[in-house]
């Protein structure tokens, strides 16, 4: 664990140069992983623990009548070797660790809802969304509900290779049942993928804040996961996102060691604050750290 000032110096730049492009799936090479960032202790104290609430109980007719992930027989060759690199062992290790991590940080605080976010687009935060959401799914004591909350560009079905079933934002609003919208993965895994619809074709989804709050209580009310785990917009780009914090209780930021500035994750830190707890910082593509240190 590291913090800010280590984090600018693994940068080693404040102002990176963005191009613009959708850049799915987020590329990993082979020699770079993950590699986990917290801040100053203080950030231990953002947010206190919620007021205790009575815990219903997992809901495990109501999972075993959500229709099952439709595979996609028609995955793109680049997208399919990508995800057999996110299943070799030396990248689910990692996310297991973080798995790990994030089950204790929730038990300790009382949270239940987990946003993941980056400060801008193509920094990795669905692909660490889905390494993290892959990595519960083989974990069979908990049950994690996965939403991909990114309406401009939703990609959690690709590394799932699977068929999305049309836009969230209906299941979100209530205009349908979220039974409805949900997939199963496995036992311990459901997922809500996403397509883009007309009025998110830009980004900016229409909805009042209150209505992800509604759907987070709805969803821990009817099936009632241990976790939820929402890949969301970025954080630095329109105000989707801050549309979603009502419903979060913490957040991951996801940082491209390449092109992310400390400037950036500032700006994100100031965007959650009083919002979501601000867990801390995942770095993608960091480069590893050479044997023997």
């Amino acid at each position: 664990m590291v913090n800010t000032r280590k984090l600018e110096q693994l940068m080693k730049r404040s102002g990176p140069a963005r191009t613009p492009g959708k850049g799915q799936p987020d590329t990993m090479p082979v020699r770079r992983g993950l590699a986990l960032s917290g801040g100053p202790a203080q950030r231990n104290d953002i947010a206190s623990p919620p007021a205790e609430a009575p815990v219903v109980p997992w809901n495990a007719e109501a999972w075993d009548h959500l229709d099952a992930v439709t595979p996609d027989t028609r995955v793109e060759k680049n997208v399919r070797l990508f995800n057999q690199h996110a299943r070799t062992p030396a990248v689910t290790a990692m996310f297991d660790v973080l798995r790990t991590q994030l089950v204790q940080t929730f038990r300790k605080r009382g949270y239940r809802c987990l946003g993941i976010a980056s400060p801008y687009a193509d920094a990795g935060a669905s692909f660490v969304t889905a390494g993290l959401l892959a990595s519960f799914a083989r974990r069979s004591d908990l049950h994690v509900v996965g939403l991909d909350l990114n309406f401009a560009d939703p990609a959690l079905h690709r590394y799932f290779e699977a068929v999305p079933n049309g836009p969230i934002l209906p299941a979100l609003t209530g205009e349908i049942p979220i039974e409805s919208h949900l997939r199963r993965a496995n036992s311990a895994l459901a997922l809500g993928f996403n397509q883009p619809a007309p009025q998110t074709a830009q980004g900016n989804a229409a909805f009042p804040a209150e209505d992800f709050a509604d759907f987070v209580q709805d969803i821990l009310g009817f099936i009632a996961p241990d976790f939820i785990i929402c890949d969301l917009p970025p954080l630095l780009k329109g105000d989707t996102a801050m549309n979603l914090l009502p419903g979060i209780d913490a957040v991951l930021v996801v940082s491209d060691s390449r092109k992310t500035s400390a400037e950036d994750i500032a700006a994100c830190e100031r965007v959650l604050d009083d919002q979501a707890a601000f867990l801390g910082v995942v770095m993608n593509r960091a480069a590893a750290a050479p044997e023997g240190r």
